[in-house]
């Protein structure tokens, strides 16, 4: 076996036309590496790259992804499992989750010579590799710690060992295929779309594609794309890949069946205009190569120099190469465009090579038509037809076949003419046309700080302007906290994977696409640790004075600064605390705060938060009653947190946890020595199966609980307040709700808000 080997060595590299592929190819893995490994660990983890830390470290010590949680992290399982051996070898580190993505990333450059030089020629294979190489967007998700570049290596190789086994019909590649269609999915669900291949050949083969041949591994492929897709909806627990506002059929369905939209075909013609137009223009090229394939029976594509399989539909005549691609490239951005899942030009990535084939391939059409009526216009008038004839006839033979006497011997000079200026023009026109290749921009990728603009059509997210730093704040926490001090993090993936340790999650936000928490008895706990998750500002406030005794880290991370991901007033509250101030991350954005341990229980109230005025404060009127009606507008000044807006008639809504008041007391004829009774107006948010209960605390104090039985119409309850529940001065009203939910969740209306209670009116009185 090594002697074949060695024989096919040594016949490979006798043709000169061999050398210079590999030495180009070579080149072209020397720098996709050089642009894609410097400078690979500086950067901190962000965005999701906590769970690739953990779904790995997970796998380092139970065999499969469990979390700390308990959960098992099957979203993007066997992602984790490639990032193994490089931690095994560098450790937990920033470069060995990145190292995987710089590996597949330059294979893909590999893939995508080989998948070109299949599916057509050369030609095409140099130009798709050339372009995954400098791509901008390529070198950029080649140097993320997460799935990109590993799903889109695995979809590629999937389909070229498709086409292998099932268009071309060499056996030992399905079983490749059948391995790698089911492998990919588990890498992102995203990989289901592999199945549009089969599609493609209902086309190649008609009716033979219910042979047992092609339909066999089809079911088996389908079964357990099933399996995984049931496993998906209904038992995983934690990083579910669609967004969804609930678990109800209704929410499942308003996730996945929408209009589509057409972001994605946009965003290509932002990202890359004028191979979208060559895009667009192939379109019409492949109408214009089937017609003519249709008209000329005696024509053979490798008259073209391409390895193109046609496909028959009577009389017509179809290249099916370019058809393929055109199909999957198409469908798939459409699958895939329906939901809720089609705003961020990344969950297209993994299609990428597909579309620079397509251009490639169809760059290259246009080439050598070019060529040609190059040829013709230069050839003497009367034998232009008869050289172009020559070149036709000579194109399906070898240069051994080609006699060098007579007349013939000017043919391997119009070859090497030909080969020439076809290659001149498919550069130039390359050199016009590539689009999202900046040499610059590109060199300049590895050495992006942390305050830095990014580019956001190359980001992961469009939102995310700059890459913020977890990494400086996280292991100050990591080198200096003690054993029982506590952790607080407003990034609850990207802490862990520096200190950790996280005792508490800080999240304020209601974004319905992204929940990943649960209801555990009393707690909201986040579903990767099992943390609970601070949801307002009376649980920061009870976890500072519950903790006392012990020092206490908070991390805040960009959320801290975002108010769809952490209430402004929290940020006003550290922001007072300077003396609390550690440091300051390297994005001139992340903080890190310490409140040291203190010997007496009240470290913070809620005043600290939010300061009484004159404006926000209820007093007493002359017969010391306090009313409130939180049906008109002038009430929402004293609706200082935990409430929506003063619905005109109907009332106003407690919101998610528990809602405050301020009342002052002083200088009034309410008498704080003696009972007193509140009368409360209000109905709760309907739910089928619970009772809302209304805890009323007065200064921190439970003072009574309401059980609210009517759940569709307003009713007055009333309780009884022991004296010395109120003070002179200021006092704080707190109402804590046992559940809140938002409408959309059961199905009562589009409200995202969560909503708890409804109340109409208020009154206290002695």
């Amino acid at each position: 076996m090594l002697s074949n080997k060695s024989n096919f060595l040594a016949g490979y590299f006798k043709d000169w036309k061999n050398i210079l592929t590999f030495i180009f190819l070579i080149i072209l893995v020397g720098l996709g590496v050089f642009l894609r490994i410097r400078n690979l660990g500086y950067l901190s983890f962000w965005g999701d790259d906590g769970h690739t830390v953990i779904g790995t470290l997970s796998i380092l010590q139970y065999g499969y992804p469990k979390l700390p949680s308990g959960f098992v992290l099957f979203h993007g399982i066997f992602g984790y499992y490639l990032n193994v051996i490089p931690v095994l070898i560098f450790g937990s580190t920033e470069f060995a989750f990145r190292i995987t993505s710089v590996a597949f990333g330059v294979s893909t450059v590999l893939l995508a010579y080989f998948a070109g030089k299949e599916i057509a020629n050369k030609f095409v294979g140099f130009l798709a590799a050339f372009l995954i190489t400098f791509s901008t967007w390529y070198i950029q998700f080649s140097r993320e710690a997460r799935y990109f570049a590993a799903l889109q290596f695995f979809f590629l190789l999937s389909l070229l060992f498709f086409y292998r086994g099932f268009v071309k019909e060499q056996k030992p590649f399905r079983i490749l295929t059948i391995i790698f269609f089911i492998v990919t999915p588990l890498i992102h669900g995203i990989g289901f779309t592999l199945l549009l291949a089969f599609l493609v050949l209902l086309f190649l083969y008609g009716r033979n594609f219910f042979k047992r041949k092609i339909l066999a591994p089809f079911v088996i492929i389908v079964i357990f794309d099933v399996l995984q897709i049931i496993n998906q909806v209904f038992f995983w627990k934690v990083g579910r890949s669609f967004y969804s506002s609930g678990n109800s059929l209704r929410s499942l369905v308003d996730a996945y069946f929408r209009l589509p939209d057409p972001y994605y075909f946009k965003i290509l013609n932002i990202m890359f205009p004028r191979m979208f137009v060559i895009f667009l223009i192939g379109a019409g090229i492949f109408i214009a190569f089937s017609i003519f394939l249709s008209v000329r029976k005696s024509f053979n594509c490798s008259e073209l120099f391409l390895s193109e399989i046609e496909m028959k539909a009577g009389r017509a005549r179809f290249p099916f190469n370019i058809f393929m691609l055109y199909l999957i490239f198409t469908i798939a951005i459409t699958i895939i465009s329906f939901g809720q899942m089609y705003n961020q030009q990344r969950y297209i990535y993994f299609l990428m090579p597909i579309f620079v084939l397509i251009f490639s391939y169809v760059l290259y059409l246009c080439a050598i038509v070019i060529t040609k009526w190059i040829f013709i216009a230069v050839s003497k008038p009367g034998n232009g037809r008869r050289n172009c004839r020559h070149y036709d006839d000579r194109a399906t033979k070898t240069p051994e076949n080609i006699t060098s006497t007579g007349s013939h011997t000017v043919r391997p000079k119009i070859q090497i003419y030909f080969n020439v200026v076809l290659t001149v023009v498919f550069v130039a026109t390359a050199f016009f046309t590539l689009s999202g290749i900046d040499i610059r921009e590109a060199n300049a990728i590895p050495n992006t700080g942390h305050s830095d603009n990014l580019n956001t059509l190359y980001s992961i997210s469009t939102t995310m302007t700059y890459h913020w730093d977890a990494g400086a704040t996280g292991r100050y926490v990591a080198e200096h906290a003690g054993k029982d001090d506590i952790v607080i993090t407003t990034d609850i993936y990207n802490t862990y994977p520096y200190t950790k340790k996280v005792d508490y999650w800080l999240w304020t936000g209601n974004l319905v696409s992204w929940q990943p928490y649960h209801q555990a008895g009393d707690e909201i706990r986040d579903d990767t640790y099992g943390v609970i998750v601070i949801r307002d500002i009376f649980k920061f406030i009870e976890v500072l004075n519950k903790n006392y005794d012990k020092n206490i880290w908070v991390i805040g991370s960009s959320s801290l600064v975002n108010s769809d991901h952490v209430d402004p007033i929290f940020r006003k509250i550290f922001d007072s605390r300077q003396s609390n101030l550690v440091l300051t991350g390297r994005d001139n954005v992340s903080r890190l705060y310490l409140f040291p341990a203190i010997s007496f229980k009240e470290r913070i109230a809620v005043t600290d938060f939010i300061p009484s005025t004159s404006e926000n404060t209820l007093k007493p009127d002359s017969g010391g009653k306090i009313n409130m009606d939180f049906a008109v507008e002038k009430s929402s000044s004293f609706l200082i947190s935990g409430w929506g807006e003063v619905e005109k008639v109907t009332g106003t809504w407690g919101l998610d946890g528990r809602s405050i008041l301020f009342i002052d007391a002083s200088n009034s004829s309410f008498d704080i020595a003696r009972e007193s009774t509140i009368n409360i107006t209000a109905r709760p948010l309907p739910h089928p199966e619970l009772i809302q209960e209304l805890s009323i605390y007065i200064n921190g104090e439970q003072a009574y609980t309401l059980a609210l039985d009517d759940k569709d119409n307003f009713k007055e309850y009333t309780a009884s307040l022991k004296p010395g529940l109120f003070k002179q001065g200021l006092n704080v009203i707190e109402f804590r709700y046992s559940y809140s939910f938002t409408p959309l969740e059961l199905g009562l209306g589009s409200d995202s808000r969560n909503l708890a209670v409804l109340f109409k009116g208020i009154e206290i009185s002695n």
